[in-house]
């Protein structure tokens, strides 16, 4: 249990449809500390929670999931044991200096269960260079920081069609309950097997005596995907203790080959695999505590994504690895950080570029923003910054841009896209001898904060199985801010407030736009000289923040005869704020009144001509530095993406002149991504080039009759273009200048 998340559920799922909630939150709550009490220490796969569990539309109950007669004899009770004992991992994982990873892989069969794929196919899922396989997937994970080959070996052993015979069948290793030391008989078996033609030592290439990687493939079904009693779990299996050629085989990954899928669940090869870097299992005490979930290759929900086979997920579309495991694979700080790639710091406010999380190269993929144990905020002039002493920051929030979309090979069967706020408490590592780091790693989710199982397309609907399905902040899903006033909020696990909000999310890309700030927001906006531009439809949160915060001013530019609409609104009743639009010499124009479809004030106003308006949020003696208000303008009817006026002059250019100007205006409430000039010779020649980014202004270029090496043109006509992008769209004004003697 997340102990920071502590909502009125009642106020909450008001929309709710209650009478389907309060039977399976008791029964989920019961569940909870049933599974609480059964569950010991884990050791292998995650048990595949879609075979086993949905929610039976008619009565909101939890009911065991038959899938095609694979688990129809399934029950809670099944689960707990399969759950029980899921994941070990090693202490602490070792990484080569160059990047290359040697696995030794074997094949090995039963007389009760004998092999039926080729070491040829076996070499695509591990060793492949595209596609789907172990190699591709760490690849793109660390960002080409990390390869994995077969070794000396060349490929998976024996070769061909043939594979290992174990001593017993199948039934002997996998019957009932795990037995880990039958497992270390099956590996054992296998690695004895190829003694004469592996020479071990070759394996261990950092020379700590151990063999770095074991990847041993029985024949059969994964019981993790199955439920078959007898099948055997997919596990890495500790204390192997067999010295061959002069080193120890100590840790080994086993996986099934899985013959009944026309592939293997290639996610469980890859979240075993991550296990023998020392990487936890993300679970929590049950699925429906799930912290990582699909977001993650070790959540229960991550190394299964894919389209349903049998109503399995695939695992042929796994999810990437969270930041936090990438940044430490055992999520141990006290021990050093081991990993691929490091956070950027975010210690003072402003506006952030997020790349796509999946894609190279290793730098900027993951943002850092320390909660520490005290903090000094200043909001003085042109200040937003957190003063904090660094040493004691052990909780803070890291934030990636996952994008399904970003052409990565991984990550495509994401939920959705956008911007994820990972909690991280770091003073809740778990002990020693636990593999799940649940306890430290929670997903912010504006679409359901507590982790109810809020359908993201139905929030009437309670489906444990899309539990944190709308986590990603987009402004696509109208989740652009998270702040100490939003649900979720940006407190810390004791519940005082951080300071911390992020806004203006952007649309969901593979660069999305974020706005820090640490105390008030948009500071400093407290005069109309420092009034803060502000685009149509944008949600901006911001707070009254103390006695000195005597207010905060909001400018855009309105078109004439064009009505606009203020909105103040999501401010606690007991907070007495005021809405005011002004002019440029503070002449009132209008008081907000009760809005109609939202708690707070409205103003709807129609200037005759083009003018800006200024718009005052401000208190009559109440503040607060938790409780944030939202503001936003719109237009009622919105002008089309357009230049509303440009201007070349002078025209004809002299050279005694010293600049010429390109004016540039766009309609009013529209902003571009881009604006550009561009000057030809009258054949086509580009001789300059520059652009603005982010325009919400008027605005222009001075140009000074050189081109862009500073040599001044000569005499004669030349072609002007002026482009402004938005998103797909552009708009174009193209036209002709002289240049005399």
């Amino acid at each position: 249990m997340h102990i920071r998340k502590i909502y009125n559920f009642t106020s909450y799922a008001e929309n709710v449809v209650v009478s389907l909630i309060n039977k399976p939150l008791v029964f989920l709550i019961f569940f909870q500390i049933c599974l609480f009490l059964y569950t010991s220490q884990a050791y292998a796969a995650p048990p595949n929670p879609y075979l086993y569990f949905d929610i039976d539309p008619t009565t909101g109950k939890i009911v065991p999931k038959p899938s095609n007669g694979l688990s129809a004899e399934l029950s809670i009770e099944k689960y707990m044991q399969a759950l029980d004992g899921c994941c070990i991992s090693r202490e602490q994982g070792v990484l080569q200096p160059d990047g290359i990873e040697y696995v030794l892989a074997l094949k090995i069969d039963f007389s009760d269960q004998p092999g039926v794929r080729s070491s040829a196919e076996f070499d695509e899922y591990l060793f492949a260079e595209s596609g789907v396989s172990l190699r591709t997937y760490f690849r793109e994970n660390s960002y080409q920081q990390m390869d994995v080959q077969p070794g000396p070996a060349a490929g998976v052993l024996p070769a061909g069609d043939a594979w290992i015979r174990a001593k017993k069948p199948m039934v002997y290793y996998g019957e009932g309950a795990r037995h880990i030391n039958r497992y270390q008989e099956l590996i054992a078996e296998a690695c004895r097997a190829v003694d004469d033609t592996v020479d071990f030592s070759k394996y261990d290439r950092d020379k700590d005596g151990i063999v770095d990687h074991v990847f041993v493939i029985h024949a059969g079904n994964d019981e993790a995907s199955t439920g078959v009693s007898n099948d055997i779990w997919s596990i890495l299996t500790p204390d192997i203790n067999i010295m061959l050629d002069g080193v120890w085989v100590d840790t080994a990954v086993i996986v099934a080959e899985e013959p009944d899928f026309e592939k293997p669940h290639l996610g469980i090869y890859f979240h075993e695999f991550f296990h023998d870097f020392g990487a936890p299992d993300v679970y929590g005490l049950n699925f429906t505590d799930a912290r990582d979930h699909k977001w993650g290759l070790m959540g229960q929900f991550g190394p299964f994504q894919g389209p349903e086979v049998f109503g399995v997920g695939n695992g042929l579309a796994p999810s990437h690895i969270m930041g936090y495991l990438k940044w430490d694979f055992d999520a141990r700080p006290d021990n050093g950080r081991l990993g691929w790639i490091e956070p950027v710091n975010i210690t003072d406010g402003g506006e952030f570029s997020i790349p796509a999380f999946e894609l190279s190269s290793q730098t900027d993929k993951l943002f850092k923003i320390d909660i520490p144990n005290s903090r000094r905020l200043s909001t003085q002039a042109n200040t937003h910054s957190a003063l904090s002493d660094t040493s004691q920051n052990r909780e803070f929030f890291l934030i990636e841009n996952r994008y399904k979309n970003s052409g990565a090979t991984f990550d495509t069967y994401l939920p959705e896209s956008g911007i994820l706020i990972w909690h991280i408490d770091e003073t809740q590592v778990r002990p020693v001898g636990s593999y799940d780091a649940a306890q430290q790693i929670w997903l912010e989710d504006p679409n359901d904060p507590e982790h109810l199982g809020i359908t993201p397309d139905d929030p009437g609907f309670i489906d444990i199985n899309t539990i944190t399905d709308g986590a990603a902040y987009s402004a696509d899903d109208g989740q652009t801010a998270f702040t100490p006033g939003t649900l979720p909020n940006s407190s810390a696990n004791d519940g005082t407030s951080s300071g911390i909000s992020i806004t203006n999310i952007s649309a969901e890309g593979m660069i999305m736009q974020i706005l820090v700030s640490f105390g008030d927001t948009y500071e400093p906006n407290n005069t109309l000289e420092t009034a803060f531009p502000i685009l149509y439809g944008q949600p901006y949160y911001s707070f009254i923040y103390d006695a000195a915060d005597t207010g905060d001013y909001y400018k855009v530019v309105a078109a004439g005869s064009i009505s606009v609409r203020a909105t103040l609104s999501e401010f606690p009743e007991d907070l007495d704020y005021r809405l005011t639009l002004q002019t440029e010499n503070a002449e009132t124009l209008a008081i907000g009144e009760k809005a109609t479809d939202a708690i707070g004030y409205e103003i709807v106003y129609q200037p005759k001509t083009q003018q800006t308006l200024y718009f005052k949020v401000s208190s009559d003696g109440d503040y607060s530095n938790t409780a944030s208000y939202k503001f936003s303008v719109e237009q009622i009817e919105p002008e089309p993406f357009a230049f509303s006026q440009t201007r070349v002059y002078p025209n004809p250019f002299r050279p005694m002149t010293a600049e010429m100007t390109f004016a540039y205006q766009l309609s009013a409430s529209q902003s571009a991504d881009k604006v550009s000039l561009r000057i030809y010779t009258i054949t086509g020649e580009m001789i300059y080039n520059k652009s603005h980014d982010k325009v919400f202004a008027p605005g222009s270029f001075r140009w000074n009759g050189a081109n862009q090496y500073g040599t001044p043109l000569a005499p004669g006509i030349y072609i002007y273009h002026i482009a402004a992008t938005q998103k797909d769209s552009i708009v174009n004004d193209i036209g002709k200048f002289s240049i005399l003697k």
